[in-house]
């Protein structure tokens, strides 16, 4: 098999779509997932692209990819790279992609002068796990991640005497 890892372009947004709905569906969080392809394809190509993407192709066909988006370290006075998604579709797993997913990333993070990369890590993804300490990286047991969004994000936004905002 022939493994071809490039940077997303325009028209790849269905592709990106496939994995991500995949990745989604592994992690339980299916009905959580509202993402189209024409939202990829504005987040990537439209006039203030947000994300960057990687994307592995096995023989020609989409396989894996790569999601990220810029961050900043406060603590590092520097631009960072936030990896949003690193997925495999489950055919291809096993066969070295993610690995050259994340070399490439890296690559690209270190081409671009960024301070490091980071990402969340599902505590029960030990082959995940094995990858990642394998590259070297610093996984902090303990930390948690906290999320504000939907009747929450509504409610918190409600002014109050003390916001001036």
């Amino acid at each position: 098999m022939s493994i071809e890892i490039r940077e997303a372009r325009a028209g790849d947004g269905a592709a990106l779509h496939a994995m991500v709905r995949s990745l989604a569906e592994s992690h339980g969080e299916l009905a959580q997932f509202r993402a189209s392809p024409a939202d990829y394809e504005v987040a990537l190509f439209g006039e203030h692209p947000l994300v960057g993407a990687l994307l592995a192709l096995a023989d020609g066909v989409p396989a894996g990819c790569a999601i990220w988006h810029r961050s900043f370290s406060t603590f590092r006075g520097r631009e960072t790279m936030y990896l949003e998604d690193l997925s495999v579709l489950e055919a291809y797993r096993r066969q070295g992609i993610a690995r050259m997913l994340l070399k490439a990333v890296a690559r690209l993070a270190v081409a671009r002068g960024m301070a490091s990369i980071s990402w969340h890590l599902m505590a029960w993804n030990d082959g995940a796990r094995a990858l990642y300490e394998e590259a070297g990286a610093d996984i902090e047991e303990g930390v948690c991640i906290c999320r504000l969004h939907g009747a929450a994000l509504e409610r918190w936004c409600e002014r109050d005497s003390l916001s001036g905002l």
